[in-house]
């Protein structure tokens, strides 16, 4: 999918799994959804019911909830779940209907620095 037949659409969701740590040893999934149409920009969070004991497991429920919302309340556009926060395992598989614009570009090293030293000497 290409960046123009994604915004064409009516609305387009953005479903962000999270991980949050409630106590020592505790942690609870959840999903951090945007959406944006031509004239505003939305959100809202929905959290997983589950306290979980460990990160894995809180990873593997906020994948789920992020899916069963996808499936739910974000049926009327195009959407995509980006697991930022979650751990490498599973995210290649996830990105790989998102469009690259939606996708931080890969992190390499730049060298604006010694030009930006040329240029002020």
């Amino acid at each position: 999918m290409d960046t123009h037949s994604a915004f064409a659409c009516p609305v387009s969701y953005t479903i962000r799994p999270r991980v949050h740590e409630m106590d020592a040893g505790q942690y609870r999934g959840c999903v951090e959804v945007i959406g944006r149409d031509g004239e505003r920009t939305f959100s809202f969070t929905r959290f997983s019911p589950l306290m979980c004991s460990t990160r894995e497991r809180a990873e593997f429920e906020a994948m789920r909830l992020a899916q069963q919302v996808r499936e739910s309340e974000c049926s009327d556009g195009r959407s995509w779940v980006l697991p930022g926060q979650l751990s490498q395992r599973g995210e290649v598989a996830e990105l790989a209907g998102v469009p690259s614009s939606l996708l931080s570009p890969p992190a390499t090293p730049t060298r604006r620095g010694k030009r930006h030293l040329r240029v002020a000497a």
